[in-house]
């Protein structure tokens, strides 16, 4: 088969595994999954995908099995060993795969471990992230846009209304219990498609609870944007956001007025083997972040 032919091994002959191959499949379409061992990738397509959960990625080359699973953020925070500074989130309609295989690129690039947030179902829930949340997420963050210079009862509706759809966005969830870990420092936090809108809107719910100092905390860590270009809360300076030229379906959920740097003749996915694509390490390696 001609799917077979691109991934060997995607269409199993045990059923059990059949959605998780296709899961696969759509995460091969946007992401580098050629950067993960066979060993990996068999791993990741048994898993059962949970929303929230984080992947740990270690760079390439460190070991044949460099991935390993936590099912919340308190599996994680109760894990042994150093805790990780960077993370990522990938999007719509990514599995554990696509997860991975992102945090693998940023993981390769910083040489160091990265927590992967976990932001979807796969294949299972790509029409309902793309058409529900995905825009749910784009329209709490035009009302960041939007807030940003008031102070008034429609301002504190708003905020009401992010606490709301975080609760509902379990990577967000995620991403919120990290960043207000007082235990924790992280350096950095990457995301692509709708995962760029999850980090915004963790930060969305943070800075409207007025916590002085993790304000100051969530301001030093670098924050880095793939695909969709988001509004920031007022005060995070350390932000760099890239999208392809020819990227329309990242445009369509993208803050116009925000600052952003263009790649040219790439589209939105990440994928290096497939024709106009967005190289993350070549990015974060020009850019030198």
């Amino acid at each position: 088969m001609i799917i077979n032919n691109l991934m060997p091994g995607l269409i199993p002959n045990n059923l059990t595994t059949m959605a998780n191959s296709y899961n696969a499949l759509a995460d091969w379409s946007f992401y580098d999954v050629g950067a993960l061992t066979a060993t990996e990738f068999e791993f990741l397509i048994q898993q059962k995908t949970l929303e929230g959960s984080i992947l740990v990625v270690h760079p390439s080359g460190t070991r044949d099995m460099g991935v390993s699973k936590h099912s919340d953020f308190n599996n994680l925070s109760a894990s042994k060993g150093k805790m990780l500074q960077r993370y990522t989130i990938a999007g719509v309609g990514s599995s554990d795969v696509g997860a991975a295989a992102l945090a693998r690129n940023f993981a390769d690039h910083y040489q160091e471990p990265v927590g992967a947030i976990v932001a979807g179902y796969g294949v299972a829930d790509l029409m309902g992230e793309a058409l529900g949340g995905w825009f749910a997420l784009g329209g709490s963050n035009r009302e960041l846009a939007k807030d940003q210079s008031l102070d008034n009862e429609s301002s504190r509706k708003d905020k009401a209304q992010a606490k709301e759809t975080l609760e509902k966005s379990p990577d967000s969830s995620t991403l919120y219990k990290l960043l207000t870990d007082s235990k924790r420092q992280i350096k950095s936090i990457g995301g692509h498609s709708k995962g760029c809108l999850s980090i915004a809107l963790a930060l969305q719910v943070l800075t409207g609870e007025n916590n002085n100092d993790l304000i100051k905390k969530a301001q030093s860590i670098e924050y880095l944007t793939l695909g969709t270009v988001v509004e920031f809360p007022d005060g995070f300076e350390k932000v760099l956001q890239f999208i392809g030229s020819i990227d329309w379906f990242g445009g369509i959920n993208s803050r116009h007025r925000a600052e952003r740097i263009i790649v040219n003749n790439a589209w939105h996915h990440l994928n290096t083997t497939m024709p106009m694509h967005l190289d993350v390490k070549k990015v974060l390696a020009e850019n030198k972040v």
